[in-house]
C-alpha cells in the first residue's frame, strides 16, 4: 500500500468518525425521550401574586432541568429542547435571577461616576436561591405540576425558614448551632478541637 492510499484511507475514517459519534449521541437522546416527563407549574408570592420574571432549576446535581418564569409567574421545564421535560427522579428546586433593574436618577450619588446606568433588586429572598437552602424537593414520577411560593426578601416567616438557610444565612444562628454541637460532645473531643485550632494559629496566625 502506498503512501498516497494510506493517506487516503487515514483521511476518510477521520471523516467518519465524528458521524458516528453523532448519530450514537442522536440514538441515545431519543431512546432517552420516554423516560422524560413534562413538568410544569406556578411560581407565586403568598398573596397570590405571580413572580414575574427568572429561572426556576430543577437539579439532582448529574441532570439539570430549567425554564424562564414568564408573566403569570408560569413555567414549563426542559433539558435539552424546549418543553422536553426532565428524567424520572428526585430534584432540588431553586430560582434564579429573579431581579428587578431600575433606572439611575441623579440623585444616586457617586452613580456617573462609577458608569452604573441601573440599580438591582431581588426579588425574593436569599433562601429560595440556593438547592440547598430553598427547602424544595419533589419527587418526578410522571407528567406532574409543581406550585411554589417564595417570599420577599427578609420576609419568610420563621416557621417557613428552613434550617439550612438559618444556618447560611444567620450568623448568629450558626455561631449558636456551633456551639451546641461542641458542647454534645465529650471533654477529649473538645480538647482534640482546641489542639488542633490552637496549632493551626501557631502555623498561621492569620487563620481563624
Amino acid at each position: 500500500m502506498n503512501a498516497e492510499r494510506q493517506k487516503t484511507i487515514f483521511i476518510a475514517v477521520l471523516c467518519i468518525i465524528p458521524a458516528v459519534v453523532l448519530c450514537a449521541l442522536a440514538i441515545i437522546v431519543l431512546a432517552g425521550n420516554g423516560k422524560y416527563v413534562k413538568v410544569s407549574g406556578r411560581v407565586t408570592f403568598a398573596d397570590g401574586t405571580p413572580l414575574r420574571r427568572g429561572q426556576i432549576v430543577f437539579t439532582d446535581y448529574y441532570v439539570m432541568g430549567r425554564s424562564d418564569i414568564n408573566e403569570n409567574g408560569e413555567y414549563t421545564l426542559h433539558t435539552f429542547r424546549k418543553d422536553d421535560g426532565v428524567p424520572r427522579g428526585t430534584y432540588r428546586v431553586y430560582i434564579t435571577s429573579a431581579i428587578r433593574f431600575e433606572m439611575m436618577t441623579e440623585k444616586d450619588v457617586g452613580a456617573l461616576q462609577i458608569g452604573q446606568l441601573a440599580k438591582s433588586y431581588f426579588l425574593i429572598d436569599d433562601q429560595y436561591m440556593n438547592p440547598e437552602t430553598s427547602g424544595w424537593i419533589v419527587e418526578v414520577k410522571k407528567k406532574s405540576k409543581f406550585d411554589f411560593v417564595v417570599y420577599e426578601p427578609g420576609k419568610v416567616p420563621e416557621e417557613l425558614r428552613t434550617e439550612e438557610a438559618k444556618f447560611q444565612f444567620d450568623p448568629i444562628y450558626r455561631q449558636q448551632k456551633v456551639r451546641e454541637y461542641w458542647e454534645s460532645k465529650s471533654e477529649e473531643e473538645q480538647e482534640e478541637n482546641n489542639r488542633f485550632h490552637q496549632k493551626r494559629r501557631t502555623v498561621n496566625p492569620n487563620l481563624l
